[in-house]
């Protein structure tokens, strides 16, 4: 789906599974489960880019380097809410339906 705006699909959506694109920070507001597929981690880290997070402590969901295991972790609706709860607060501490009465009480100072 290069080049389209995926965020229509946030809402129909029951799961996301991403690999390292930040469309987990938006879809995070929803409260719904993240999983990180990343089949090529040790490359990516290593060869490519590295990560500006702690992957396994800072990341909204799980990350999950194989399909099998992506398929069990979906199936056993197992998912940490608390993690995700965590995540909200530390990166989308602002998500909270107030946003435009903010602006407009910050206009009409």
């Amino acid at each position: 789906i290069r080049d389209r705006d995926i965020s229509s699909l946030y809402l129909i959506a029951d799961v996301l599974v991403t690999d390292y694109s930040s469309v987990f920070f938006d879809y995070a507001i929803l409260k719904r489960p993240i999983y990180f597929f990343m089949y090529d981690l040790d490359t990516y880290r290593d060869e490519l880019r590295g990560f500006y997070l702690d992957i396994y402590h800072d990341l909204p969901g799980d990350v999950i380097e194989s399909e099998d295991e992506l398929i069990q972790k979906i199936f056993s609706e197992k998912f940490d809410y608390n993690r995700l709860q965590i995540f909200n607060e530390q990166f989308n501490n602002h998500e909270d339906g107030n946003a435009s009465k903010r602006v407009i009480e910050i206009l009409l100072k």
